[in-house]
């Protein structure tokens, strides 16, 4: 197959010729050429980096009975319209924020699949995420795309908060319900020629998220205060569990070379399902 830059390289007249090598790229910034692979995202451990493992004693039940009437409080008032006047919902609908921790407690530590389109439309800090990964990944794929026609690319780890690609979530709902977290991409790109002798890149992207849901010590609630270590406990005596999130979401983008847009398509255009539409029960899992 024939690279779309074959059409921009024609001699003027039959005796030039081209002969200067072309000189391609595998890696450009975080991403390089290939399948789809994880990277290697390393998770803290929570307090049980810090603290052994030990059976729980009636004053830790206690409080395990505390935290669990709380939530089911949450759960009662932080959605709808009292979601608004109830002083625990900070203002908000907590319904993810909700289903995230009733996992922690009753979850056995099982990997969990979250609604990741939610946060990218819900959230201030979440409608920077997709514009800000395009921007960096169409940057990098043309130069690993130059003389190429249809290749794939895989990324290293972007972190969401902390400095990283988009600020930390700007809810309480999903500073609760996942916080600081990673981000990697995969794509198939493919290249070619417009009418116009322009370069054009059209790719199909999946961005892969992933979160370890846990309590640090030295850590506290941003939105109360409360320290990490009221549910650390329940780590230490696996009256809970620690789990991982994980989600997905893909965009289709399509540009000119160098004239880089974060027009994509691809985004949910209907409601996007709460973890309370379906029944509550099923979050117990």
């Amino acid at each position: 197959m024939n690279s779309p830059f074959d059409s921009l390289l024609q001699p003027d007249d039959e005796k030039s010729v081209h002969v200067a090598p072309v000189k391609l790229n595998e890696v450009s910034g975080r991403y390089r050429l290939g399948v789809p692979v994880r990277p290697n995202i390393k998770h803290d451990n929570g307090f049980l980096d810090k603290f052994r493992k030990r059976p729980p004693t009636a004053g830790d039940r206690l409080q395990f009975a505390k935290w669990l009437s709380m939530l089911e409080g949450s759960e009662a008032l932080c959605s709808g319209a009292t979601k608004s006047i109830a002083p625990p919902c900070h203002g908000e609908d907590l319904s993810d924020a909700n289903a995230a921790y009733r996992h922690f407690l009753f979850g056995n530590g099982k990997d969990r699949t979250i609604n990741y389109e939610r946060y990218l439309l819900d959230d201030a800090s979440g409608r920077q995420v997709i514009p800000n990964v395009l921007e960096d990944f169409q940057r990098h794929v043309e130069v690993i795309g130059y003389d190429r026609v249809k290749f794939s690319v895989t990324s290293d780890a972007y972190a969401v908060g902390n400095g990283g690609i988009a600020p930390y979530p700007a809810t309480v709902n999903w500073q609760k319900a996942i916080g600081a977290h990673f981000l990697w991409v995969s794509a198939d790109v493919s290249v070619s020629v417009s009418d116009k002798s322009e370069i054009v890149y059209t790719a199909d992207v999946t961005i892969h998220m992933e979160d370890r849901y846990n309590f640090n010590p030295g850590q506290h609630d941003i939105a109360t205060g409360i320290p990490d270590s009221a549910n650390g406990i329940f780590e230490i005596t696996e009256l809970a569990h620690q789990y991982t999130n994980f989600g997905t979401v893909q965009r289709k983008v399509s540009w000119r070379e160098g004239q880089h847009t974060n027009a994509a398509s691809g985004a949910p255009n209907s409601r996007q399902r709460k973890p309370q539409d379906n029944r509550r029960a099923r979050n117990r899992i």
